[in-house]
C-alpha cells in the first residue's frame, strides 16, 4: 500500500513545495484531520469515491472538497458528474457511492485514508469549485497513513491530479465556460494551471526535507 513516504518522494521529484506533517492523535477523516491540526475545515481536503459504471466496465471517480463543503443529494450529485463527465465516459453512465474494495484495488491505497495523489491514470478526479478558490493556499490532506497529513497548496493539488471543476452546489454560480485543469508536458506547474484565472498567486519555492511538526493554526 501507498504512503506518505511515496507521496513525498513524488512531490521532490517533481519540485513542488509541501510538508508531511505528523498528527499528535490519528485521524480518521478529513474532519478529524481538521481537528488534529487545529486548522478551520476548509483548510482540509476530503475524498469522496464515487463508483461510474459505464458500458465498458468499472471507473473510480474521487471528488475533492474543503471538508465542511455539502457535497448534497446522492442524486444531484451523480447527475452533476454524469453531465461533467459525459464526454469521457459517455452518455449512459451512473454512478453510486465507491465500496472499500473498489478504492483499495483501483488506487493501492486504504479506502479509509485515500490520498488523492499517486493515482493510476484512470482514476478521475473531480475538484468542487470552493477547493479551487483556494489556489493559493496551503490545503492538508490524507497521506495513506492516519497519523501523517500532507500540506501543499490547492493549485499544485489541483494540477497534479489534473482535476476537472464541479460547483459545489445548484445554486453555485457558474463560470463562463467550464474548467479543465491539464497537465500537457507544462514547463512549470503555475504554466499548467494558466487555463484559470486564479486570483492570487503565490511564490514558489523547493522542499529538501521531511517536515515533521503540527502547523501553527491560521
Amino acid at each position: 500500500m501507498k504512503g506518505p513516504l511515496d507521496i513525498h518522494q513524488f512531490l521532490l521529484a517533481h519540485d513542488v513545495h509541501h510538508e508531511i506533517v505528523r498528527l499528535p492523535r490519528s485521524a480518521a477523516t478529513a474532519a478529524t484531520l481538521a481537528e488534529a491540526l487545529g486548522l478551520p475545515p476548509r483548510r482540509c481536503v476530503a475524498v469522496h469515491p464515487f463508483h461510474a459504471i459505464t458500458a465498458t466496465g468499472d471507473v473510480l471517480v474521487l471528488v475533492l472538497a474543503p471538508s465542511d463543503a455539502v457535497l448534497g443529494d446522492d442524486t444531484v450529485r451523480a447527475s452533476q458528474l454524469a453531465k461533467l463527465l459525459r464526454g469521457r465516459l459517455g452518455a449512459g453512465v451512473t454512478f453510486e457511492p465507491a465500496r472499500p474494495g473498489l478504492v483499495n484495488s483501483h488506487t493501492d491505497y486504504l479506502a479509509g485514508h485515500l490520498a488523492p495523489l499517486l493515482l493510476p491514470p484512470d482514476v478521475i478526479v473531480v475538484a468542487l469549485q470552493s477547493l479551487v478558490d483556494l489556489a493559493a493556499s496551503v490545503v492538508y490532506t490524507p497521506t495513506g497513513d492516519a497519523g501523517t497529513a500532507l500540506g501543499l497548496r490547492a493549485l499544485d493539488l489541483l494540477v497534479l491530479t489534473r482535476a476537472m471543476v464541479l460547483p459545489d452546489h445548484a445554486g453555485t454560480r457558474a463560470r463562463r465556460r467550464p474548467v479543465k485543469i491539464d497537465l500537457a508536458a507544462p514547463e512549470s506547474l503555475a504554466d499548467a494551471a494558466t487555463p484559470i484565472d486564479y486570483r492570487a498567486k503565490a511564490a514558489r519555492t523547493t522542499n529538501r526535507g521531511l517536515a515533521a511538526r503540527t502547523p501553527v493554526a491560521s
